[in-house]
């Protein structure tokens, strides 16, 4: 199976963008895999679409499942810096440490299932070229994103600075 090492990477980029900027970027993202997949991996416009369609889908379902192991992250660090003693604590974080484990857990279940399906739409040929080039598109993916987030960036800040101080 093929790894997205910097998948992860660009989906906490992407978390951080309002659902409507979601929506927005996705177009420039559906497009730019398309063309990536037809030329690459050398996929008819057809098929191309629905591995894209997946793929969407697949970026869907982890930006959700992402969102909730942050919000589980942020009640982790309130209650840890917060008052009380050990034992308060660790009653107040067990149950939440259950679904973080859970999530991730879905998470990974997630991209097994996304990998698998991908996959399956697959000839063995493209399977090959689809791993050995999906670091390069998530690589420029990356980069394509930050670029366009520069566009919009507030003046005197780098492309994606906003995003990370929470005011996007």
């Amino acid at each position: 199976m093929f790894r997205h090492p910097l998948m992860m990477s660009l989906l906490l980029l992407l978390v951080g963008l309002p659902v409507r900027a979601q929506m927005e970027d996705e177009r420039p993202l559906v497009r730019f895999r398309m063309e990536q997949l037809q030329q690459t991996v050398g996929l008819p416009e057809d098929q191309a679409r629905t591995v894209v369609e997946r793929w969407s889908r697949y970026d869907r379902e982890q930006f959700e499942k992402t969102r909730q192991i942050q919000q589980i992250r942020r009640r982790f660090n309130d209650i840890l810096m917060g008052p009380g003693s050990e034992e308060e604590k660790n009653a107040k974080v067990r149950p939440l440490l259950e679904q973080f484990v859970e999530l991730r857990r879905q998470q990974a279940e997630l991209k097994f299932k996304f990998e698998e399906d991908i996959r399956a739409r697959l000839s063995p040929a493209q399977q090959v070229r689809l791993i050995t080039h999906v670091e390069e598109m998530q690589r420029r993916m990356v980069e394509a994103i930050r670029q366009g987030l520069g566009n919009r960036a507030e003046p005197g800040l780098r492309p994606g600075a906003a995003i990370r101080r929470g005011r996007r």
